[in-house]
This record gives C-alpha cells, structure tokens and sequence, in this order.
C-alpha cells in the first residue's frame, strides 16, 4: 500500500473538517473504493452517479469494472470515511459513521457482507489485520461531539477471479452545509490511483442535483466548460473569479467523460447562499439585482415591497424556462440574470410548471395586495 498517497488523502480529509468547524456541518464524504491488501487489480471502468433528494441527501451509485491480471486472489477492498465536524452529533451508530446508510456492495451478481472499523489514522492496517478501535476506547470524557479524532473504514473482502470483475457499491449520506453554502460535498477522486493501473481508464461521471437546480463545481480535475455535457436543458458558465463552473440545470444532469483519468484533485460541489438571493424580508427589484434560478431558494420570496417588484417575480418560473417577456420592465430585469437564456418557442403556461411552483405563485398571490 503506497502510505504517502494514504497520507495526503486524509490530510486533506482533515483540512475540510477544519473548513466546516466554525460555520456549518461537515457530515460525509463520497470515496472510492480502495485495496487494503496488495493487488494486481486495475481499474478498467467506472460509472460515478451522484444524485442530490429531497435536498439534503446524496445518493452514490458506482458501477465498477476492474481487471486481475494474475490467478483468482482474495483482496481486502476498503472504503474510508472521516468523521463529521461542525455542527453535527459526532457519535458513531452501532459502531458505523452517523451519516452514512444504505451501505451495499455487490460482486459479480453477489451481495457481499461488510465489516465497519473505527481507526485513529491512514496506518490502520499493519501485520495482517485493521487496527480498529472500540467506541469505549475512542469516546472518553473529554469526547468532542462536533470534532471526532477518528476514522471509519468500511470492509469486505473480494474474490477476484482472473478477467473481467464487476462491482456495484451504493450509500446515501447527508449533504453538508454552512453559512455559505445552502448545501456542498466532496468526493475523492485521487483514491483511484491506489489501483495498480494508477488511473481509471474509462471514466464517467454524472451529476444530477435535480431540476431548476443550481449549482457549482471547483475546477481542479477538468479543463474547461467543454468537459461538461448537459443532458437536458441548462447552461454552463465559468467562473474566473472563483475558479468554479457554474450550471443551472432546468431539467436533466451532467456528463463528465475521460480515457485514461488520472486525477490530482477531488470532486467539489456546492450551492452558494450568498449570490442565491438578496437577502431581504421583502423583493425589491430595485434593490434586488439577482434573483435565483434554483427553485429550493424561492421559499426566501415571500413578500414584495411594490407591484413593479410583484410582476417580475411571479413571472420567474417562467424565466428559468427562456420565456421572452412582452413587458419591458421584465424582460430587462431577467435578462441581467447569468442563468437567463431566451427560448423564443416556450409559451408560458400554469400547468406544466412544478407542484412546488404552483404553490409558491399560489402563495404570493395570497400574500400581496397589488
């Protein structure tokens, strides 16, 4: 096992709990899969689905292909994860992380059966076994809930036969959060290169945080906007000042594809509060100048400080679908907007608009005297 990769990785695993302390919750992290045990396995494949519900969960689903090169061997295969910091019950659960569940692993059409340890740093496997420790012997007196000083690695031990082997791992974790950002997560991407390929030589990844969703993506393992397909209807724009891709996605997800991926940086996304909304107990469209495209920010729109400011918000779900205003006032204000596209073919209508928009213009509506 290459220890100084180890290393780095939970340097960085500790940084971003650090980053969490002060201002949010830190809860999880995505992780590949990674060998304990030496192996001449590679990494042939991998399919990376992300997938944002009900707002505040992630649900991981990776497909994996790998290759063993020699005869049929028996490989400890790991998955590790920090625990969480900030604003959250640290506790581990039955000896398991507290934000971390529907954990499942399948090989070759077989559910495997996993073990879950608590450790105290990357060094955990010496002398043929998991150093692991008790929750007695990680949680004394002076236990700090909101910054836990261990690690868990979830196990399983898998029978590659020589070839082609398949496998499918799936869990769903807590998105985390801050002042800044409504919700964000991180997945470790450099983990791959523990494999003996030291590269995932087919890979792809597809982000879906839901429709009218907006969202940014660090630029650390792609070149440019043009690495990103849009499957759907959205748009892309990069962020110079803040080295980030911004996307709002009306409908659909996001495709990244590579050959030989080798990557020196991890996969970061978040949602920004900041530029998301102005912060006003009411909408004023003087004041206002940004407005937000991703419908789980509408809630912060509640109330209008006059009708001018009343008919440019009632008419933003049919913003975020291009529609071109005949009122000059309105068309104006939108077309400011970083996310507005014209769409020149859409005529804006109630009813195929979302539940959740329905209700929100169904609200305002109640609540103005315009």
């Amino acid at each position: 096992m290459k220890y100084s990769i180890r290393c780095l990785l939970w340097l960085l695993i500790a940084t971003t709990q650090v980053f969490f302390a002060n201002d949010g919750a830190y809860y999880a992290s995505g992780n590949h899969l990674v060998p304990i045990t030496d192996a001449d396995i590679a990494v042939t494949k991998e399919i990376l689905k992300v997938t944002r519900y009900k707002e505040e969960f992630l649900s991981v689903d990776v497909y994996y292909e790998f290759y063993n090169h020699g005869n049929d061997k028996k490989v400890l295969v790991g998955f590790e994860a920090p625990s969480p910091s900030g604003d959250v019950d640290g506790y581990p659960i039955n000896g398991k992380h507290p934000y971390i569940n529907r954990f499942s692993v399948e090989m070759n059409t077989v559910n495997l059966s996993y073990k879950t340890a608590i450790v105290s740093d990357s060094l955990y496997y010496k002398n043929g076994e998991i150093l692991a420790k008790t929750e007695n012997e990680v949680i004394g007196s002076d236990f700090n809930t909101n910054d836990p000083e261990f690690y868990y690695v979830y196990h399983f031990n898998a029978n590659f036969k020589k070839g082609k082997n398949v496998i499918r791992h799936k869990y769903i974790f807590k998105l985390s959060g801050s002042v800044m950002d409504k919700y964000s997560f991180d997945y470790i991407l450099t983990a791959a290169n523990r494999w003996s390929n030291k590269q995932i030589d087919d890979f792809t990844l597809i982000v879906d945080m839901g429709n009218e969703a907006s969202f940014s993506i660090n630029k650390s393992f792609y070149s440019g906007n043009e690495d990103w397909e849009i499957t759907g209807k959205g748009l892309k724009s990069f962020n110079k000042e803040r080295e980030f891709t911004d996307f709002y996605i009306e409908e659909g997800s996001l495709t990244f594809h590579k050959k030989n991926f080798v990557s020196k940086d991890e996969l970061y996304i978040s949602s920004s509060r900041n530029f998301q909304y102005c912060q006003k107990e009411e909408f004023d469209a003087q004041e206002c100048t940004i407005i937000p495209f991703d419908i789980s920010f509408q809630e912060k729109l509640q109330d209008v400080k006059d009708e001018k400011s009343y008919k440019i918000l009632r008419n933003l779900p049919y913003a975020r679908r291009g529609y071109v205003f005949k009122t000059d006032f309105i068309q104006a204000y939108y077309q400011k907007q970083s996310w507005y596209t014209k769409n020149p073919t859409y005529v804006a209508e109630l009813e195929p608009l979302t539940k959740a928009e329905k209700n929100w213009l169904k609200f305002l509506k109640a609540n103005v005297s315009f």
